[in-house]
């Protein structure tokens, strides 16, 4: 049986899992087919529901993991093959400096997220207007410094492709609902002259101080929300017009705007089914990896020996991608010990 254990993915949960591993004698080599670590973390300025400096942090846990002995870290490196089972499986890696043969005991899927483009709500003007970005763009533009300035007006729009069966998903990507909380407190911090919209259909902040966090959005922040889905948004000279119902009072709205923010959906990492037919290991309706057993094995993937972790499974924030990273590194070193 191998000591080793290959984990897929350098994003948060796969560097959490590869630190447990070490840190607990066992060997680790973390594959991560972008040249750096980090995965959709690194691309955040802040966290919620505490704004924390998400460089910082994550910086932080990269310098840890290669830091630690027992990691092998390969980057622009992927998975090519696979054979044999648990305790046993010979894997081909692909990377610049050619294929690579390994022995490992157990496997780890850290392979994170996407977020979808919104490409098909045209009725958003996505793709025709600069001024209308997803939340990821905003993440960049305030990591640059290129908010808004001055007594800017900024909509944000929730369940862009979430909850939408007719052009996204009909799941909740879960953590839509506070980081456009967070993009919103972000916007009035940067510029406390700004005034900043949310469009909700209803608010999920389901985790420990998150209803906390929206409400203060809302009350010290004076973040106004406006129940409705947005109907359209239209270019109209240097500004826009977005315009929809507010369905609590059952009245139409416009709001004029500098800029329009697109909470866009979570979806399964790109590639996902291609890598579960490598893996050999199931995936769900929509490309997620699927859990062996949702509520009590969730780290389990269809296959003995092969783990998951991460959003590679469904929308979560951080903090549980996190605590999935150490349980699936807990159950590795279960197997290969």
């Amino acid at each position: 049986m191998s000591k080793k254990t290959l984990v897929i993915g350098g994003g948060i949960a796969g560097i959490t899992a590869a630190q447990k591993i070490a840190q607990n004698g066992g060997e680790v080599i973390l594959i991560e087919k972008e040249g750096e670590l980090g995965g959709n973390f690194a691309k955040l300025a802040y966290t919620f529901p505490v704004l924390a400096d998400a460089k910082m942090i994550v910086t932080r846990e990269i310098q840890t993991a290669k830091a630690t002995s027992g990691i092998e870290i390969l980057p622009q490196t992927e998975l090519r093959g696979v054979s044999g089972s648990a305790g046993d499986f010979t894997v081909e890696l692909n990377s610049p400096s050619g294929t690579r043969s390994e022995h490992v005991g157990a496997i780890i899927v850290a392979a994170g997220f996407h977020y979808m483009e919104p490409t098909a709500y045209t009725e958003y003007s996505y793709g025709r207007s600069p001024k209308v970005v997803t939340s990821l763009e905003f993440e960049k533009m305030a990591a640059e410094n290129r908010l808004p300035k001055g007594n800017a007006r900024v909509v944000f729009v929730h369940c862009v492709g979430s909850r939408d069966k007719a052009k996204g998903y009909r799941y909740c990507s879960k953590i839509c609902c506070s980081y456009s909380a967070k993009h919103a407190i972000m916007m009035k911090k940067a510029n406390p002259d700004s005034k900043a919209y949310v469009f909700y259909i209803d608010i999920r902040a389901l985790g420990k101080g998150y209803e906390e966090f929206i409400r203060d959005a809302m009350e010290v922040y004076n973040v106004r929300y406006i129940r409705g889905r947005v109907a359209k948004v239209i270019e109209s000279g240097s500004k826009l017009i977005v315009r929809a119902e507010d369905s609590l009072i059952g009245n139409p709205v416009e709001v004029e705007a500098d800029l329009v923010v697109l909470a866009s959906a979570m979806e399964p990492p790109e590639g996902s089914r291609d890598l579960a037919g490598i893996l050999g290991i199931a995936t769900d309706e929509y490309g997620f990896f699927q859990e062996a057993e949702v509520n009590v094995r969730p780290c389990h993937s269809s296959k003995s020996g092969i783990f998951l972790a991460g959003s590679c499974t469904q929308p979560m924030e951080i903090a549980s991608a996190v605590a999935m990273g150490g349980l699936a590194a807990s159950e590795a070193l279960t197997l290969i010990r």
